[in-house]
């Protein structure tokens, strides 16, 4: 729930508002692909009511002591379709580019830090790319690329997500390491609880035998607590314990949810999500050959949308339900049971999400179909070298007619779009075209050898 827009941020909201439309109009446009020029008179719009917008807050557009509202769930969408834009265009190593990515880490972040611990090996993928993601914004805060004012939003979101990453790892080196194997082990059940309820038809039988494992491990301990193999009550007791606690809640969720007794305002929810994910699920396999990185704004925005659901009022004394706080709610105000399976749903979306941004390489939209035929090519190529069978050079020839054929679509060595302009990602087209004539060139010399051979 966002708070009242103060009157002098109205003029701001109503521009942002518009340059919003202007770039959904763009974003849809299937016409042509995206262009730079298109993109960045609107960049510069955005920057300028992000400067308006500083100055109304007293220097500081975003920070932890002030509450959102609308401007800035406006701001933040349209930051996440400049995001995806620059992506299209291949700029992924740009500031703007990885403002989507840290939305996307912060969303499957906040789902972690509920769940409160995980495998340092789960969170090295978030990690790898925070790391990217902080070597990019310090070279264009050190270069000045961007105004203050924009880089203390990529710098606020971007801290948020390392904060609770430290979070995370902090929580997991308080487990001393006799009790490692039982945490390893109370995780890889919930991942199978997490793999079971993303399913859209389960029943209690898929969630009885890991029912029956987290009663084994409770068993296990003495007096409330697991006991190490000397005798002693090893560090850690409290996460664990705490683990355990929510593996017992969480088995009865997912039960619950297969029943006719589910709520039926989360079966909706549900619904809506089982959507999300099988749409996202056919970009993955699909996604090389049809996906505009900003088509993913529409599944961030409705996974957005089904998060506001959650409770977070206030009444008219400021107070916040605790009881509530974060939670599912129905029309009567009640938080019904099965809530971790919407929970582990959004986790999975964001994370397929994540999945595909992290896969946008630096090449332009407008050069990407022959970006995806070049790593074809390599990659027949590659399976034919690997085979080590005889191969005629006549069995090699389409191979040398396809890159042939991308070869003449250069001109003075580099490759045009439809205006005449040199989109971005010359070089990764050029290197991967080159390996593959060296890779033909070796299985052209071994075919001429075999046949040489007496």
């Amino acid at each position: 729930m966002f708070q009242t827009i103060p009157k002098e941020e109205q003029p701001v909201l109503e521009h942002l508002l518009n340059i919003r439309a202007r770039l959904s109009v763009i974003k849809r446009d299937r016409r042509s692909y995206l262009k730079l020029e298109d993109i960045m008179p609107l960049r510069l719009e955005i920057e300028d009511q992000m400067k308006a917008l500083s100055a109304l807050r007293g220097g500081h557009l975003i920070d932890e002591s002030r509450e959102l509202n609308r401007t800035d769930d406006v701001l933040d969408e349209i930051l996440q379709i400049l995001s995806l834009c620059f992506l299209s265009l291949g700029k992924t190593r740009e500031s703007p580019s990885v403002y989507a990515q840290v939305v996307a880490i912060k969303h499957i972040f906040d789902r972690l830090n509920e769940a409160g611990v995980y495998e340092e090996e789960y969170l090295q993928p978030y990690k790898a790319k925070l790391d990217e993601i902080e070597k990019i914004l310090n070279h264009d805060r050190k270069h000045r690329i961007l105004p203050e004012h924009v880089m203390q939003v990529l710098q606020y979101k971007f801290a948020q997500c390392r904060k609770i990453y430290e979070k995370l790892i902090n929580t997991l080196r308080k487990v001393d390491t006799e009790l490692i194997p039982i945490l390893e082990r109370m995780l890889r059940i919930r991942r199978s609880l997490g793999t079971v309820c993303c399913k859209r038809d389960y029943t209690p039988e898929d969630i009885r035998p890991l029912q029956d494992e987290i009663q084994e491990i409770d068993n296990a301990r003495v007096g409330g607590k697991f006991i190490g193999p000397d005798g002693s009550i090893p560090k850690g007791q409290e996460i664990l314990n705490s683990l355990l606690e929510k593996l017992h809640y969480w088995s009865h969720d997912i039960v619950l949810a297969c029943s006719d007794d589910f709520s039926p305002a989360l079966q909706d929810v549900r619904e809506r999500l089982l959507k999300i994910k099988n749409h996202l699920e056919r970009l993955e396999l699909t996604h090389k050959w049809t996906l505009r990185q900003t088509d993913l704004f529409t599944y961030q925005h409705q996974l957005h949308d089904i998060v506001q659901l959650k409770y977070n009022y206030k009444d008219q004394e400021g107070h916040i339900n605790p009881k509530l706080m974060g939670k599912f709610v129905d029309n009567k105000g009640v938080a019904p049971e099965g809530q971790i399976v919407l929970e582990f749903l959004l986790h999975k979306c964001y994370r397929m999400i994540f999945v595909l941004l992290s896969e946008s390489v630096p090449v332009s939209e407008a050069l990407t179909p022959v970006y995806n035929q070049l790593t074809s090519v390599r990659q027949c190529l590659l399976a034919v070298k690997n085979i080590n069978a005889p191969c005629s050079i006549e069995e090699l020839y389409p191979y040398q007619m396809k890159l042939s054929s991308i070869d003449d679509m250069r001109k003075d060595g580099k490759f045009y779009d439809d205006t005449g302009n040199i989109p971005e990602g010359q070089g990764l087209c050029v290197d991967i075209l080159e390996e593959c004539y060296n890779i033909l060139g070796s299985l052209k010399d071994q075919s001429e050898n075999n046949t040489s051979s007496p």
